[in-house]
């Protein structure tokens, strides 16, 4: 089934009510790189099924077989072979996607991250949904090649390089998406909530960091702050904690070979109580800090431990 994969979804056939089809997947530590393959039909995500399945992640969907029409946060994209769009699993979704004349097959390249491990702003996130990024040209084009060479290559490496890689094409993705999308409607929204993450990123170390020193180091009311973020998925204090959470698991993977402890990290990042430090981590990874970093030493000491490709699950 596709959740198995992705997120709860409405998947419904055009033609019949006999779905098949299948999905490849395999991961580079917290990235997972898919294929999908099926025919004409109509994938939505609504926020009934948002409400009972909570997963949010980032996804980048390209076609390599076939069109589509893809909707969110207001916009339409046709994306054709070759062409990639993002999107959002914390918000509503609809794609209808169309196979070839010949056959009518399609092949989508789904890569997902779990939207705790990306940078990018949900604002500026909500100004690069639904938008088509040409594969052929430019930019764009050089991104999906590689992208597709992901997908075709399958490239085995350790925890460690992984979640470095992971990190890299992700803060790629979102470079150069904003670089392309420069219309004055992304820039209006954008403006004041980069100028927020901004400061909220130059000063996660800073334990003191709160949703009163924001405001007054914007120049904007609390209320007006909170107001921002009531457009967001996560509260100011919740960015917070999550933004320190994420420079702390980057610096983990980093820092093995420096021998730099735990309560170091976390000291550095704003966390004045390892404790806490440990059980807000565990809440968001699934592991304890210490399980993670004996993880990702353990495969940067054994080139045997590479990441394991999930199994294929035919869908019919």
């Amino acid at each position: 089934m596709l959740h198995q994969h992705f997120v709860a979804l409405d998947v419904r056939d055009t033609e019949s009510e006999q779905f098949t089809g299948a999905v490849r997947s395999h991961s580079l530590a917290h990235l997972q790189v898919s294929s999908v393959q099926s025919r004409t039909q109509r994938i939505e995500r609504s926020g009934s099924l948002i409400r009972g399945d909570t997963r949010a992640y980032l996804q980048l969907g390209m076609m390599r077989r076939g069109n589509a029409v893809v909707r969110q946060d207001g916009r339409e994209a046709l994306v054709g072979r070759g062409d990639y769009v993002l999107y959002e699993t914390s918000r509503p979704f609809d794609w209808m996607v169309n196979g070839d004349a010949a056959d009518d097959q399609w092949v989508l390249e789904v890569f997902t991250w779990p939207r705790s491990m990306i940078s990018l702003g949900v604002d500026e996130s909500r100004g690069l949904t639904a938008r088509t990024f040409d594969g052929a040209s430019g930019m764009t084009g050089v991104l999906g090649r590689f992208l597709h060479d992901i997908v075709t290559a399958r490239p085995e490496v350790d925890l460690s390089m992984g979640g470095s890689v992971a990190d890299e094409v992700a803060d790629l993705v979102s470079v150069i998406a904003h670089t392309i999308v420069t219309g004055d409607d992304l820039r209006q929204n954008v403006g004041l909530s980069r100028k927020i993450d901004q400061y909220i990123d130059q000063h996660l170390g800073d334990p003191d960091l709160s949703p009163t020193v924001i405001a007054q180091a914007t120049s904007i009311s609390n209320r007006q702050l909170h107001r921002i973020f009531a457009d967001r998925d996560l509260t100011v204090s919740r960015t917070i904690r999550m933004k320190r959470l994420e420079s702390c698991r980057r610096e983990i993977i980093a820092s093995i070979a420096k021998d730099r402890s735990l309560t170091e990290i976390s000291r550095k990042w704003g966390f004045t109580d390892l404790a806490v430090f440990g059980r807000a981590f565990k809440d968001v990874y699934g592991v304890s800090p210490r399980q993670y970093r004996a993880a990702a030493s353990a495969a940067s000491n054994d080139p045997r431990a590479v990441t394991r490709p999930r199994r294929t699950h035919d869908i019919e």
